[in-house]
């Protein structure tokens, strides 16, 4: 009897330790896991860090000063193009509600300037001045009224209809913003032909809407140091 009681006893203890055993392997195994979620979770806030920093850092999360070699990245955007001269980058795609061309430009100081160019309807003059209404007013609600702003409007009216004498139809809309260490413009440079005939007598496009993003203290090249040279004597001279 006295047997049996200690072989249960031994196997008793026996299941116990096994039971320790497995129980600190799964804790074990839980650690690890909670270090990666960790890790994972780190690394998604510092995106989304970046993607929130305003422009003081740089622009939608790319730093100003940055080097040509990293090339930035941009939602609904075409990868990123270097120009031969690995002088800008260009990235095409939508933004907002506008086809839009995306230019990151570099100096030797690395990257200070983001420039857009908006599609644009060359036929038509009120159209292209609405969208330059819509996009101020847009940049307006988040950095505040522009400092500076021109409006130009100029020439025939679409009315216009002598087609043995063409014209032209102007407008030039210039709106600033300084959000410090950044500046900000919106400008639109309008042509339109009036009268508008089936085959335009200047072809191409004649008109530009850009929004620009830069910041001056990556403007320019760092000046190269110039040795002082001794001037001679003017006894030497004369």
């Amino acid at each position: 009897m006295k047997r049996i009681i200690l072989s249960l006893y031994i196997f008793s203890i026996l299941i116990a330790q096994n039971e320790i055993a497995e129980n600190a392997t799964d804790t074990t195994n839980t650690v690890v896991d909670t270090t990666a979620l960790n890790e994972e979770s780190s690394i998604n806030i510092n995106e989304d860090m970046n993607l929130n920093l305003g422009l003081d850092f740089g622009y939608k999360g790319f730093k100003w000063g940055s080097s040509i070699s990293i090339l930035p990245k941009l939602d609904n955007f075409a990868d990123a193009q270097a120009n031969s001269d690995q002088k800008s980058v260009k990235l095409v795609g939508v933004l907002g509600l506008d086809s839009v061309e995306v230019n990151y430009v570099y100096s030797d100081s690395g990257f200070w300037k983001v420039e857009i160019d908006y599609e644009l309807n060359n036929n038509d003059i009120d159209e292209q001045i609405d969208k330059f209404i819509r996009l101020e007013k847009n940049i307006s609600e988040v950095y505040g009224n522009p400092f500076s702003t021109e409006q130009t409007v100029n020439g025939p009216s679409s009315s216009y209809s002598n087609i043995l004498h063409i014209k032209y139809s102007r407008s030039f809309y210039r709106s600033s913003w300084n959000v410090y260490p950044v500046r900000i413009l919106l400008i639109l440079s309008g042509i339109i032909q009036q009268p508008q005939t089936e085959n335009s007598i200047l072809e191409g496009d004649l008109s530009i809407l850009k929004l620009v993003y830069y910041n001056p203290d990556y403007m320019q090249s760092p000046v190269n140091k110039v040795e002082n040279q001794e001037l001679p004597s003017i006894y030497d001279i004369y």
